[in-house]
């Protein structure tokens, strides 16, 4: 339980995290204001995006 709690703590530390999540919010709503996209591809692409930081966090630092 403790490895899960630091692990999300240095997830939501790292502000590359930060960077990557505010980009592709700002991404999706601007394709929802011109071309609405399903609720799935949405959610899809967002776990896409988590799955790439913490790889990024597990294999790069």
């Amino acid at each position: 339980m403790n490895r899960l709690f630091n692990g999300l703590k240095a997830y939501f530390s790292d502000w590359k995290n930060w960077l990557t999540h505010s980009i592709v919010g700002i991404l999706i709503l601007a394709i929802a204001l011109f071309a609405p996209v399903d609720t799935y591809i949405r959610l899809i692409f967002v776990g896409a995006v988590i799955t790439f930081n913490v790889l990024r966090m597990k294999y790069l630092q």
